[in-house]
């Protein structure tokens, strides 16, 4: 409890950031929209680039409609809310103070940032590489063979995104932590995909899938 408290209260800093073109366009108030994307920056970076010491991964270039749909997925509970996900229920008590219209602008706002590729946090040879390779050729199918994500099969762009982040997303499917809910069909089918994914190959198709943004 005391850590989501520390946490909750982290929500509230960097109150001030450059303006936002776009939050008329979305119908919110340009100063709120400024508060909202200040407290997102505190673990996300002020161009969405993502911090490991938080657990938070890149969100630059992302699918707006992925990065709203996982929002209100933590909002109702359809995610964070697994006992084994421990930054994943505090990103659920964050989710669950946003409106709909908070969930778009944050959403829109970081599709529009870029931010540099991820650097690398495995080490990889040659050989890992290319038995990364190898196991990323399944995740293609909805993932991309560049990682570029599929917005209409609800598969997000891995190209760039922190290694790190892409392995304890597979590790967090393969426990039960994400995907656990049925109404969450896409992270239920990501869970499937994950378990099939054997356990010498986790780091090495994270490290891949997340060089494709560096190539």
């Amino acid at each position: 409890m005391r850590q989501k408290s520390k946490w909750i209260a982290s929500f509230g800093l960097f109150a001030a950031v450059t303006g936002i073109a776009f939050a008329a366009s979305v119908g919110m108030p340009e100063r709120q929209a400024k508060t909202l994307i200040a407290s997102c920056a505190a673990c996300h970076g002020s161009k969405g680039e993502g911090l490991e010491a938080r657990s938070a991964p890149r969100l630059a270039g992302l699918d707006p409609t992925f990065m709203e749909g996982q929002l209100t997925h933590f909002a109702k509970g359809l995610r964070g809310t697994h006992p084994g996900d421990t930054f994943g229920s505090q990103m659920h008590v964050i989710a669950q103070s946003l409106g709909p219209e908070e969930r778009k602008t944050a959403a829109a706002h970081y599709a529009k940032l870029s931010a540099p590729a991820a650097f690398s946090t495995i080490p990889a040879s040659s050989g890992q590489l290319q038995r990364g390779r190898q196991a990323y050729e399944s995740c293609a199918a909805c993932h991309g063979a560049d990682g570029m994500g599929n917005a209409d099969l609800g598969a997000p762009r891995l190209a760039g995104q922190a290694d790190w982040y892409i392995l304890s997303s597979l590790k967090a499917y393969q426990s039960g932590a994400r995907g656990y809910d049925p109404s969450d069909v896409a992270g239920q089918q990501m869970a499937q995909s994950a378990r099939a994914v054997m356990e010498k190959d986790l780091a090495p198709v994270s490290s891949y899938a997340s060089s494709l943004g560096r190539n």
